[in-house]
């Protein structure tokens, strides 16, 4: 990590008087994101940072808890998660969904009090949200010896949104598969999602025209159609850095 890292306050509180909406069965909206940001010297969370920064690289948010399951610090894509199927309440995450949170809870508490023999299950809990996909969240229990080094945590808990469609630079497709600046613009719009029609329009010509610019990538890259290659790009946006505003500094929460 490099430049300055930042701690804030967030604190996304919940409506008073319960925390559940019983006629949908989810945690009520957020009442009040409020985000004091600090500069802080980056060496006092460097460790912290660079864990999160490789979580961030390989397009997951991370989230280190403590014993009493407080959020100590996140990473940028996992503070993109908060408001879509995750929230804070006095510094916890509770997902918005009241069977995902009851799952939640339940495998947090699991990881907190394991002996440091013990592991956790290898296996994913999903988070369902109202309109959108499940996130998908991994719980890895951390050991004593490394728990000073990231801010006294016991906890790593690593979130996957599965509608987060990046795609790889141009500069590394047209390196690896030859492929001109055009063909590099087309692959990236069907890695992202779009459809012929709305690619053309994207870039001002013919539909034909990109039709046959997807058939020269789908030779260059050896992909028999539009899925594989959306696959192959998928699996190379891992090479790539995410790129949103202040993915680099890491976050941390403050009382």
């Amino acid at each position: 990590m490099h430049g300055v890292i930042f701690r804030y306050n967030l604190d996304l509180r919940l409506p008073l008087g319960g925390n559940m909406d019983h006629t949908r069965g989810a945690v009520g909206p957020r009442e009040k994101d409020s985000r004091d940001i600090t500069p802080m010297r980056a060496e006092e969370f460097a460790f912290a940072a660079h864990v999160l920064h490789i979580i961030g690289f390989l397009q997951c948010g991370g989230f280190l808890l403590d014993q009493g399951r407080r959020v100590l610090s996140l990473n940028a894509i996992a503070a993109k998660c908060l408001g879509k199927g995750l929230v804070l309440s006095r510094n916890r995450l509770v997902a918005t969904d009241r069977e995902s949170n009851a799952r939640l809870e339940g495998a947090l508490e699991v990881a907190m009090n394991l002996t440091e023999t013990a592991s956790i299950p290898a296996t994913w809990l999903e988070v369902h949200r109202a309109t959108s996909v499940p996130l998908l969240i991994r719980i890895l229990r951390l050991q004593e010896s490394v728990r000073p080094a990231l801010n006294g945590a016991n906890v790593l808990l690593v979130a996957f949104d599965p509608e987060i469609r990046q795609a790889p630079p141009a500069d590394m497709l047209k390196r690896m598969f030859a492929l001109t600046e055009a063909e590099a613009d087309v692959a990236i719009g069907i890695a992202c999602g779009r459809r012929v029609a709305e690619i053309a329009v994207d870039r001002g010509v013919k539909v034909e025209t990109v039709r046959s610019h997807s058939k020269t990538v789908f030779a260059k890259t050896r992909t028999r159609g539009q899925a594989e290659l959306a696959a192959l790009m998928a699996r190379l946006t891992f090479f790539a850095p995410h790129r949103s505003p202040g993915n680099g500094p890491l976050n941390a929460l403050r009382d």
